[in-house]
């Protein structure tokens, strides 16, 4: 017989996930956490994960005019979409960051655990809340404290009906990557405003009430240093208009749009580094989101394998089935603890640790490289470990593969995250954090790692900032005695998902 696919609540599925969360929090954060997380793990599988499959069949669409003529580019969503909006918002993953309370300080680590849990069934929904989240964050650490009380409570809304959400409108047909290039110009108005007008390529979440924009001021310096950043309100603001809504290979729940900006009202925040710390954040939503699907995708294929009978036997008892879960899981759990232990330094360093910042810088574009790039073959594996009913559209597998490409290429994609992080690595010295770790479980492994980095060749940069990942990604596991998956993977370069072994990559 064919297996049902799971319900089994995405917390109650996930004890490593659960021990990893109780070690960073403290016992009263815990005990305050742990309940949040065992309910939207559960609303998740059971409330989210479907409504995920109507969401993405039946994909918002674009109204650009009513029936008078006016024009009104609205976008209409499926109910499932606004279903999964009060889930997935109504959970506090934004709202605990922003309000204060006896836990502020472990609601980043939290909101980002409760985060994993519900992309676990949604990826495409999770952007939006994304962009919501590093609006309402950008805001608080540059806005004025008018911009402040206005926007961060809608922003921070648990309910859809007073939500506002955000976005950032960076890309342009001139440049993605080289936003240096964007050709979108601000203007002063007469009455002291900014009016804004170009054309944004790449805009998800387009329908966003709250959105951040690049534009160069007239006249202001080329590249990157003439860039500012702005504000930009979508209510009452008829220099923005929508032009259509991409058709994409995955994330079809949410809308990605292209953005035509024709004197549309804006206030000014901050020059491009505002914007960066935004588009940072966004990485390690990223790769979040990434590992998510990951877990998403063994968990299937574990409850899959596990019941499917195949030769007289359950296919899980079969050794090269084990073997290749086992590999999964060992990459995932890796994953898994890198990306949380880049969300931990992301809290410190907001409470003011000059040593979690340094961390930070490196570990973010690590983070996400990495992991967006093991988001592909990892959830191929686990469709190939489910077989031909993981390859039919009536499964979840065939939209968590389509969902996972965007997750290399969102954000800044390898090679350019490389590079970032190639940069604070020569500039920042911001290795020197990750080396010292590294240096606990094995000197042999850091002294090898520093030399590389010294004599580095742009053209080596990747497999070296992978083989950086790896030896942290050991050193996490050994610090918690998971010393089975260790060696596991100390014979496998970062992003070999299953199959031959390669030789050690680290001395010992």
């Amino acid at each position: 017989m064919i297996p049902e696919p799971p319900e089994v609540s995405y917390w109650d599925a996930s004890p490593r996930f659960q021990q990893l969360c109780k070690r960073k929090l403290g016992d009263a954060a815990w005990r305050w956490a742990e309940p949040q997380l065992q309910r939207l793990g559960e609303r998740a599988a059971r409330e989210a994960a479907p409504l995920a499959m109507l969401a993405d069949r039946n994909s918002p669409q674009l109204v650009t005019h009513d029936a008078r003529g006016n024009r009104v580019d609205r976008i209409d969503y499926h109910p499932s979409y606004r279903e999964m909006q009060r889930i997935a918002y109504g959970s506090g993953m934004i709202a605990m960051k922003y309000t204060r309370h006896e836990h502020s300080a472990g609601a980043p680590f939290v909101g980002f655990a409760l985060g994993y849990l519900f992309a676990m069934a949604e990826v495409g929904l999770y952007c939006p809340l994304c962009m919501t989240d590093g609006v309402a964050r950008v805001l608080a650490r540059h806005g004025t404290r008018e911009q402040i009380e206005r926007l961060i409570p809608r922003l921070a809304s648990t309910d859809v009906d007073t939500l506002w959400t955000g976005s950032m409108f960076l890309t342009e047909r001139s440049g993605g990557s080289d936003v240096g290039a964007n050709e979108t110009v601000a203007r002063r108005a007469a009455d002291g405003s900014w009016r804004l007008t170009g054309q944004k390529w790449f805009c998800s979440n387009v329908d966003a009430a709250v959105a951040l924009v690049t534009a160069r001021p007239e006249g202001g310096e080329p590249g990157i240093r003439g860039i500012r950043t702005y504000l930009m309100l979508r209510r009452d603001n008829p220099g923005l208009t929508i032009d259509r809504i991409k058709e994409k290979l995955g994330v079809r729940s949410m809308p990605t749009g292209e953005v035509t900006l024709a004197d549309a009202c804006a206030e000014e925040i901050g020059d491009f580094h505002v914007i960066a710390e935004m588009l940072n954040f966004s990485r390690l939503y990223n790769a979040v989101a990434a590992v998510a699907l990951i877990g998403r995708a063994i968990h299937e294929a574990r409850w899959y394998v596990e019941r499917r009978m195949a030769f007289g036997r359950r296919v899980a008892e079969f050794p090269l089935a084990q073997e290749t879960l086992l590999d999964l899981e060992a990459e995932h759990f890796a994953s898994l603890l890198l990306t949380f232990e880049a969300v931990d330094a992301l809290r410190r360093s907001d409470a003011g640790d000059a040593d979690a910042t340094q961390l930070l810088r490196i570990l973010t574009p690590i983070a996400k490289a990495v992991t967006g790039k093991l988001a592909v073959p990892s959830v191929s594996e686990a469709m190939e470990l489910i077989g031909g009913n993981g390859y039919i559209e009536e499964s979840v597998m065939p939209r968590l593969l389509r969902d996972a490409q965007v997750l290399p290429i969102w954000e800044g994609t390898t090679n350019i995250l490389v590079l970032d992080a190639l940069r604070s690595a020569r500039k920042e010295r911001a290795h020197e954090a990750m080396l010292a770790r590294i240096r606990g479980w094995s000197p042999p492994a850091a002294d090898a790692l520093a030399s590389s980095l010294e004599s580095l060749d742009e053209r080596d940069a990747r497999g070296c900032m992978d083989r950086l990942a790896r030896a942290y990604q050991l050193t996490l596991l050994a610090e918690i005695g998971e010393e089975e998956v260790l060696q596991r993977l100390l014979h496998r370069p970062l992003g070999l998902v299953a199959g031959a072994k390669a030789g050690p990559p680290f001395p010992r």
